[in-house]
């Protein structure tokens, strides 16, 4: 009688114990649940987060269009705007980044421009680094300058402000040298920085287009190089347009004098640097 009581206890056992972890499932299973469920959604979350160049840089008092005299030059509407997030300030990774601008003029109306670069040295006056004179594409629309290789490259972790003019002949005496007017122009800053390892890793893995892996990183004037000169090689493709216009409409980045649609220009080209 022990010898097959014995057994029929065991099954019992097992049976009840079975019995009383299934009829609480709230309190025994979600125990187990409720980290990989919480895992699982704060991935999701963060991967609906878009980037927010907000978070970085530093606030400025200028704007990405002129705000002072633009000497001899028309007003236009889009103005002469700075194609940089709000605060007029980005990072790069590139010894000699490549910066763009809309420019509503053509090489008719503007007979020379000047690219100034200075490194911002803290409680003294800025340091300049290179003036570089150059002449613009034949039409407006967007419009790139290039750190040319003859120039140094930028430093790591240092801020420089740089200056894009461009200096309209004078109405009535169209021969006399623009350079003695005031020029109209726009301003930012740039800080070269060291890629990350995760930055280096996502590059070389390519499951991303490099501009994506550039906005995600915020890292402002290689994100929109990369794409825009996408949409060169590209030019029926009407994702990388929508890609374009959305880069531009980030937080952070768009703004009262910065209307992606109104950017939605023709690429002109890049200036022609006068060495």
């Amino acid at each position: 009688m022990n010898l097959l009581r014995s057994p029929i206890i065991s099954l019992c056992t097992i049976t009840l114990a079975f019995v009383s972890f299934t009829s609480y499932p709230s309190q025994v299973r979600a125990q187990f649940d409720r980290p990989i469920n919480n895992f699982f959604i704060q991935r999701s979350q963060q991967a609906k987060q878009k980037p927010d160049f907000s978070t970085v840089g530093r606030p400025s008092p200028t704007t990405r269009t002129p705000t002072t005299s633009r000497g001899t030059c028309p007003s236009t509407n889009p103005d002469l705007t700075a194609l940089i997030p709000i605060n007029n300030w980005g990072q790069t990774v590139a010894e000699r980044p490549t910066f763009w601008f809309y420019v509503p003029y053509d090489s008719q109306q503007v007979s020379s421009g000047e690219f100034v670069l200075q490194e911002e040295v803290p409680g003294e006056q800025p340091k300049l680094i290179y003036e570089i004179s150059f002449t613009l594409p034949k039409t407006p629309g967007l419009v790139s300058f290039k750190i040319p290789s003859t120039k140094p490259p930028l430093e790591i972790d240092k801020n420089y402000s740089w200056y894009f003019k461009l200096y309209c002949p004078p109405q009535d005496e169209p021969a006399a040298d623009p350079k003695l007017e005031l020029p109209v122009l726009v301003k930012g800053s740039v800080q070269r920085v060291k890629p990350t390892p995760e930055l280096e890793s996502e590059l070389k893995a390519a499951t991303e287009p490099e501009y994506k892996v550039y906005t995600n990183h915020l890292i402002w004037y290689d994100a929109l190089d990369n794409l825009t000169k996408l949409r060169i090689t590209q030019p029926t493709t009407t994702k990388l347009t929508d890609e374009w216009t959305e880069l531009l409409s980030l937080k952070g980045v768009k703004g009262d004098d910065l209307d992606p649609e109104k950017l939605k220009q023709p690429i002109a080209g890049s200036v022609v640097v006068q060495e």
